[in-house]
């Protein structure tokens, strides 16, 4: 009956929206409670992503919209925003990427002078936009997963800015200590943003070690600084990053 009723959640969430638990309990006819007990189940066994109050199926590429990825360990995120915003200062060159942890370093830049802002991020550029923070927009396809742009326009300006700190995640930090991702565009990106950055600042939660990915970043060891909400697992090689352990 379990198995019946989870596999019935799974043809549910079939095309790919984000649907709450209230109504998948009103679906199913059971109490939330128990759509909860297997949603955890589910998520355990890698089929779908729950965030505050509902749930993505997984898809082939885990490329979940922005608007759900925001929600999944929100309160986290946010603190890894802080700690590492507190790397800023007056008069830099930042390049934020479109991951939904580093959204959060914009609402920080307040507390700065003569910051200029480099992304490819819509959602990036709208926060700036009300912190009327100076900002410079890398233009290209736009992916309407991320509300960002990516592709060869997008990197060939990317490459016309020197920047100075750079900050990025992304979907993994796998057993190997490398940094991984789903989004080979996203990728491609960062690995060009990495040529043009003197700092290189890495913002990842525990949630994401263990993750695998089709596409390598880089090592965790080869960035400057890693914002993590926890020690990296054991095994894994730092090299001379500078861990900041919230």
């Amino acid at each position: 009956m379990k198995d019946e009723r989870q596999q019935k959640i799974l043809d549910i969430l079939a095309d790919g929206k984000y649907i709450s638990v209230e109504a998948l309990s009103s679906r199913l006819y059971v109490s939330m409670p128990t759509i909860r007990r297997d949603l955890a189940a589910l998520q355990e066994m890698g089929l779908v992503t729950r965030s505050h109050g509902g749930v993505i199926r997984r898809s082939g590429n885990d490329a979940f919209p922005l608007s759900f990825r925001t929600e999944v360990n929100a309160a986290e995120k946010l603190r890894l925003a802080k700690a590492a915003s507190q790397l800023l200062f007056d008069g830099c060159v930042v390049f934020v990427d479109e991951s939904s942890t580093t959204l959060h370093i914009i609402d920080q830049m307040a507390n700065y002078s003569d910051l200029k802002v480099v992304t490819n991020s819509m959602s990036v550029l709208h926060r700036l936009f009300k912190l009327k923070v100076q900002a410079y927009c890398l233009g290209g396809e736009l992916s309407r997963d991320t509300m960002s742009f990516y592709g060869r326009e997008t990197e060939d300006m990317l490459s016309r800015f020197s920047i100075d700190l750079m900050f990025f995640s992304s979907s993994g930090l796998d057993r190997s200590g490398r940094i991984v991702d789903y989004c080979q565009e996203a990728n491609s990106l960062r690995r060009r943003a990495l040529e043009q950055s003197e700092t290189k600042i890495f913002l990842c939660d525990a949630s994401k070690y263990g993750k695998r990915g089709a596409y390598t970043l880089m090592p965790l060891k080869d960035v400057d600084y890693a914002v993590l909400n926890a020690p990296p697992p054991p095994g894994i090689d730092t090299g001379s990053a500078k861990l900041i352990v919230i």
